[in-house]
């Protein structure tokens, strides 16, 4: 879904894709205002509204969740080793640190995805286990992905009223072709928003932008299939909210194709917002949506004004790559720290 997800239509030539390769924009996006540019916002600055609240596991939940935990050295045991494929793109030297990752709290989400059936979640999570062994997607390098967004098509900036990290993305902004590297700047965006997220938050919230989306920039069904494979396999539980500003008829056309791909828990976190009309609860073709106010997801003085909020945040990608840089560092540290 390239209006959702930042993709182009154009798949990947065959072969390793080249980390070096030209957008269709050469130069970017720099503010050309006379203001001095706004860096992102990608700290958590405390919770200062209120929390979705976290569903706690039932008795038989907990149940699986200690029989999964006594499960753990079986589980991270004879792991892959990194594939081939994507070892120009990471960083080797960062730990993979999977009994990091495996906290009570990754494991209830699996177990929800899953509908508390032990079996089935024991395999869900030594599918990811072995899939963050081969592809390392915490170690994506920043060169790697850096022509992604050279466009500011797509990125983390801020949080929303429930202490959620925002990604935004532009679908005007498209600049590559690359379709496996554009999958790789969305799980990298993926794992920095899950770094930043603030104690008690678990999810990620989308502010799409669909003004001008076309059928021109969309994404293949195949592709659009692929990442949602990785989203609902390797991130379950983990997207709050969708929210989708100004959607023209052809967009929710295409929804209405795509939606059949989409589980019915995550098709209903997916809202329209046209901001200068009231909300309502309609249906439009085809898609069972509803249509909300920005106010019920975000405070507009922390909404991008290019998402019809107050917030005057123009991208840099000077300044935006900057920080992704120096928090990459930090990330790197923090593990070798712990080793």
């Amino acid at each position: 879904m390239r209006s959702l997800f930042g993709f182009n239509k154009a798949e990947q030539a065959p072969g390793s894709p080249n980390i070096s390769e030209k957008s269709t924009t050469d130069t970017p996006v720099a503010d050309t205002s006379s203001e001095p540019a706004i860096p992102p916002v990608l700290e958590c600055p405390g919770i200062n509204g209120p929390l979705q609240e976290i569903k706690a596991l039932s008795d038989d939940e907990q149940k699986v969740l200690e029989q999964i935990k006594s499960e753990i050295p079986k589980l991270i045991k004879d792991l892959p080793p990194i594939d081939e494929n994507v070892k120009a793109f990471v960083d080797e030297s960062v730990p993979l640190d999977i009994e990091g990752w495996l906290t009570d709290e990754c494991i209830a989400r699996y177990i929800r995805a899953r509908k508390g059936v032990y079996e089935d979640t024991k395999k869900a999570l030594r599918k990811t286990i072995e899939w963050r062994a081969a592809t390392r997607p915490h170690a994506l390098l920043p060169d790697a992905v850096e022509v992604e967004n050279r466009t500011g098509k797509m990125y983390m900036n801020g949080f929303d009223k429930f202490s959620r990290p925002v990604i935004y993305m532009y679908n005007h902004r498209q600049n590559t072709k690359d379709a496996d590297n554009q999958i790789r700047w969305v799980v990298y965006t993926l794992e920095l928003c899950i770094r930043h997220m603030c104690p008690g938050v678990e999810k990620v919230t989308l502010a799409i932008d669909a003004t001008n989306w076309g059928f021109s920039s969309s994404v293949s069904i195949g592709t659009a299939k692929k990442f949602l494979d990785i989203l609902s396999n390797h991130y379950p539980e983990r997207l709050g909210r969708a929210v989708v500003f100004m959607p023209p008829k052809l967009f929710v056309g295409f929804y209405s194709l795509v939606s059949p791909f989409i589980d019915p828990v995550t098709k209903a976190k997916v809202a329209f917002v046209n901001p200068k009309e009231p909300p309502t609860e309609q249906t439009d073709g085809g898609s069972s949506s509803p249509w909300i106010a920005i106010e019920e997801c975000f405070d507009r003085n922390c909404l991008e004004k290019d998402c019809y909020g107050d917030w005057q945040f123009q991208y840099n990608h000077q300044v935006y790559w900057k920080s992704i840089e120096e928090e990459f560092a930090q990330a790197k540290a923090a593990l070798l720290a712990k080793q």
